[in-house]
C-alpha cells in the first residue's frame, strides 16, 4: 500500500501549529455509526469460554435482569474484540483476562436504565439459561470513557470496576486498544458523549497525549456528524495520532484552561458574549477545516 504524506494544518494561522502526517491511506464503510455510545469491558478468561453469548443486557427494572425476564430485556451483542498485551501479559494478576470485547449502542437505550453484563448459554435468549452476570447497576454518563473491568472473585461475580485519573491502570492499555475504543468517538463532534467533548475525560483514563503512536496505530474517523448519523457514511483510516491531536485541539479551542466550559461572566454585556461565542466558533470552525481537507485528500488519493 503506497504511503503518501500529507500536511495538517488545525491550528496553523492562529497559533502556528502544525502537525505532518504520513499514514497508509485506506477506505471502509462504518459498521456501526448510528451508536452513540462505545463501551470498552475487560473479561476474566474463563468468561467466553464454553461458547457463552456474552451479552450487555438493558431492562427498566433489576427485577427483570434478576428474574430473566426476556420480553422486558434489551440485548446488546458484542460488537468488536481487541486483543490487549497489559491484561494478558501479567499487567494485572487477580485473574487472567481474555482482552477488550465493546460495546456499541444508542445512548437512549440505556440511559437511567438497569443493566448487567450477562453469559448466556445460547444465542437465543428465549430459550437460554443465565450462566453468569455482574450485579446490576443503573447507567449514567458517568460510566463512559472508562475500561469496565469485571471483577472475578475465583468464579463468583462481584460486579464491575471502573477505574479512573492519573493512576488507573486503563491508562496501560496497549494501543490497540486505545485505536479500538477512539473508534466510537467522533473527532467532529462537540458531543461530551462520543466526541471531542469527552477528550479531557479519555486522556486523564487512558493517557491518550502521553502514548507513542505508530504508523500501524490507525482509527477509523468521518467527515461530518451527518455522517456518523446516516449509520452508512463513509469512513476514513486515519493516524490514531492524528484523531487524537484534533480532538485535543478542538477541546482545548473550547474549553481553555481550566477544562471546563466557559461560563460568562455576569458583568458582561450582551454583544461581548455574543463576541467570544462568535469567536470561539471561529476558531472551532478553522480546525475542523484543517482536519476535513486533510480527510478529504485522503479519500481522493
Amino acid at each position: 500500500m503506497k504511503l503518501m504524506k500529507y500536511v495538517f494544518i488545525s491550528t496553523a494561522l492562529l497559533i502556528g501549529m502544525v502537525v505532518s502526517i504520513k499514514s497508509p491511506v485506506v477506505e471502509t464503510n462504518a459498521v456501526i455509526t448510528s451508536s452513540d455510545i462505545r463501551i470498552s469491558v475487560v473479561r476474566p478468561s474463563w468468561w467466553e469460554n464454553a461458547s457463552a453469548y456474552q451479552v450487555l443486557r438493558i431492562a427498566p427494572s433489576a427485577a427483570d435482569l434478576t428474574n430473566n425476564v426476556v420480553a422486558n430485556i434489551t440485548y446488546v451483542a458484542i460488537e468488536s474484540y481487541t486483543a490487549d498485551t497489559f491484561y494478558t501479559n501479567g499487567g494485572f494478576s487477580e485473574y487472567t483476562t481474555s482482552g477488550v470485547i465493546f460495546y456499541d449502542l444508542p445512548l437512549a437505550t440505556i440511559t437511567g436504565k438497569q443493566f448487567d453484563l450477562a453469559r448466556l448459554s445460547t444465542t437465543d435468549p428465549a430459550t437460554a439459561s443465565v450462566w453468569n452476570r455482574t450485579a446490576t447497576e443503573v447507567f449514567n454518563t458517568n460510566m463512559l470513557h472508562r475500561i469496565w473491568r469485571i471483577w472475578d472473585n475465583t468464579g463468583d461475580i462481584e460486579g464491575i470496576y471502573r477505574p479512573e485519573g492519573e493512576t488507573a491502570e486503563s491508562r496501560n492499555v496497549s494501543n490497540a486498544v486505545v485505536n479500538s475504543l477512539l473508534y466510537g468517538y467522533l473527532s467532529c463532534s462537540d458531543s461530551t458523549t462520543n466526541g471531542y467533548g469527552a477528550f479531557s475525560a479519555l486522556d486523564t483514563n487512558f493517557n491518550l497525549t502521553g502514548r507513542t503512536y505508530l504508523e500501524t496505530d490507525t482509527v477509523l474517523d468521518f467527515e461530518s456528524e451527518d455522517d456518523y448519523a446516516a449509520g452508512r457514511g463513509d469512513g476514513v483510516t486515519v493516524l490514531t495520532s492524528a484523531k487524537v491531536a484534533m480532538m485535543e485541539a478542538l477541546y482545548d479551542a473550547a474549553y481553555p484552561g481550566s477544562g471546563l466550559p466557559p461560563m460568562p461572566s455576569e458583568n458582561n454585556n450582551a454583544s461581548a458574549n455574543t463576541g467570544a461565542v462568535i469567536s470561539l466558533l471561529s476558531f472551532a470552525s478553522l480546525l475542523s477545516l484543517g482536519y476535513l481537507i486533510l480527510v478529504k485528500k485522503m479519500k481522493r488519493s
